[in-house]
């Protein structure tokens, strides 16, 4: 059976503004047993949340007493988020393997106070975690991750052919034999209209030369035109006789 100690940072609160700027990038290095592990860095956070497991593993008790069993805990200010030059200290704890580590199951999470390191030192704020032992088989050999599958390629059913649609039934016969009204298209129609509105330009140019016949119907004759010429009363069969004078003498011959 091989001991691991997990280590659980959850979070941290109140924590000392360092960037200059009234606030901090924090992120935790846990020491154990010359083993090193770090977190994330939280960006501009004074109540960072972490929630990151780091897995040590636990010395044989030779290397205890050359190793020392103490817990390391150091929150630091991240150099690379603000005008600070180095990795300002925020505060640390130290923590004693044989007292407050337990088995897993009964964890808890508890919240230490930050601890400074000399007296001139500016440090506030606590930070929570949950520190166990599991054990783990030797014997038990865990299998590698299966590959990943390659991406099957969605068949696409074959395309089924379309049908013709169905023909038109012919229409029954007229009784008495007539033709069905047949309706010419609406273009025809539509052609044929304009025929009609519009003459051809020749038929236009003949129409122009005819004289434009009045309806009125044509004048008749005066009278004068249609009583005949008056017949000479003098001349009966051919004999012309003589006219009497107008003023009413005879003749000398007679």
């Amino acid at each position: 059976m091989v001991q691991k100690l997990i280590v659980e940072v959850v979070d941290a609160r109140n924590l000392m503004p360092k960037d200059g700027h009234g606030t901090s990038s924090p992120y935790v290095q846990v020491d154990y047993y010359g083993q090193r592990k770090r977190t994330k860095t939280a960006i501009c956070e004074l109540n960072p949340t972490w929630n990151e497991v780091l897995e040590f593993n636990v010395a044989k008790p030779s290397d205890a007493q050359v190793l020392g069993d103490m817990l390391e805990v150091i929150i630091y200010h991240d150099k690379n988020h603000g005008p600070t030059t180095s990795n300002n200290f925020l505060g640390w704890i130290r923590l004693n393997s044989t007292q407050l580590f337990v088995k897993k199951g009964e964890e808890a999470l508890i919240y230490f106070p930050l601890q400074k390191k000399s007296l001139f030192s500016w440090i506030q704020g606590d930070i929570g975690l949950k520190i166990y032992y599991v054990d783990h088989d030797e014997n038990e050999v865990v299998p590698p991750p299966p590959p990943p599958e390659p991406e099957k390629k969605q068949e696409e059913p074959p395309a089924v052919a379309a049908a013709p649609p169905p023909e038109p039934a012919p229409a029954p016969p007229a009784a008495d034999g007539e033709k069905p009204n047949e309706e010419p298209p609406a273009a025809a129609a539509a052609a044929t209209a304009e025929a009609a509105a519009a003459p051809p330009p020749e038929n236009a140019e003949v129409e122009a030369e005819k004289p434009t016949e009045s309806s009125q119907p044509p004048p008749q004759p005066t009278v004068e035109e249609s009583t005949p010429p008056e017949v000479d009363s003098s001349t009966v069969g051919g004999v012309e006789e003589p006219t009497p004078p107008r003023n009413g003498t005879l003749p000398s011959h007679l």
